[in-house]
């Protein structure tokens, strides 16, 4: 079971409201906010055991 700390809470909404002071741009900050985490990951590369291959490493840094 979780606990509430409503003051706590109060604090950080009071933070909050000085970045959104109005509940449309509360809004439009958590849309904006759900639209990046929805957005594709971008590429990620592994590379191991590069010892000796300069031009094929050169060539992922490049591509």
């Amino acid at each position: 079971m979780k606990h509430y700390n409503i003051e706590q809470d109060m604090r950080y909404l009071q933070l909050l409201s000085q970045s959104f002071p109005t509940i449309a741009e509360a809004s439009t900050e958590i849309i904006n906010l759900q639209a990046i985490l929805n957005l594709p990951k971008g590429t990620e590369h592994f590379l191991a055991d590069i010892h000796g291959e300069y031009e094929a490493f050169l060539h992922v840094l490049k591509n």
